[in-house]
């Protein structure tokens, strides 16, 4: 560890006594340097909340199922969309008839609410010189339907959703197919998501972690899988990667 000497007088002046004290710690994150970030898509590039909520109740009232609140199925987002309506509709009908309705009212209502998170466009274009691709457990083409409709599908040099590869996160196949086709190695690539299973899906495929304090995820439950970072905006990429 390294030193920095610091003089002080004593009562007699003809004496001074040399304290050894820790150097100080440099202030703010240290940035780390990257070239393929790859983003989640629900609760961390894109607010897709209120609408895949209408489009669940939409389903449920269809099948004669009491409606949910938009804060109960925020917490079934994330495992793909079996997964979502298999929570929502708790063995009370067929899942894949549940699966149908869904897929047919949420491609109806696709962008009635949806938006960017704060900054969304602005760290796509910040880190235009990088490989950027989206990895989700949205079927690929809402995924490309709702970028296509915020005019942002450029900025993508991949985009995976749930149906694109043969497993879904946490599996890291799709994070793993990333790696493998822009030739990048696991410590120079990030995985920025929202919930748990991100964060257990970049450390199965080796990379770096960061979550997003503001999405869908579950506080505790994230800190349980332990993240390499966390941001609170989506700006604060730019201050942690390079």
């Amino acid at each position: 560890m390294h030193k920095s000497v610091v003089l002080l007088a004593s009562n007699d002046s003809s004496r001074l006594k040399k304290l050894l004290l820790p150097a100080p710690s440099a202030k703010g994150p240290v940035k780390r340097k990257i070239s393929l970030i790859v983003y989640d898509f629900d609760g961390t590039l894109v607010d897709t909340l209120f609408d895949i909520a209408d489009a669940v109740n939409l389903s449920l009232n269809e099948l004669g199922l009491r409606t949910l609140s938009r804060e109960t199925i925020r917490k079934y987002v994330g495992k793909g969309v079996e997964r979502l309506m298999a929570q929502s509709i708790n063995g009370y009908a067929d899942l894949s008839r549940a699966v149908e309705l869904f897929r047919k009212h949420y491609s109806e209502n696709l962008m009635n609410h949806t938006r960017f998170y704060p900054s969304g466009r602005e760290i796509l274009d910040h880190f235009r010189d990088k490989k950027q691709a989206i990895c989700s457990n949205k079927p690929e083409d809402f995924v490309r339907r709702i970028l296509q409709s915020l005019e942002s599908l450029d900025p993508f040099d991949a985009i995976l959703g749930g149906d694109s590869v043969k497993s879904k996160k946490p599996d890291p196949e799709g994070m793993l197919h990333l790696l493998d086709r822009f030739q990048c190695a696991p410590e120079m690539a990030v995985l920025v998501g929202d919930s748990p299973v991100d964060i257990e899906t970049g450390k199965r495929a080796g990379v770096y972690t960061c979550v997003v304090n503001y999405g869908l995820g579950d506080p505790k439950e994230i800190a349980s899988v332990g993240p390499d970072c966390s941001i609170d905006h989506l700006s604060e990429l730019k201050d942690l990667f390079y």
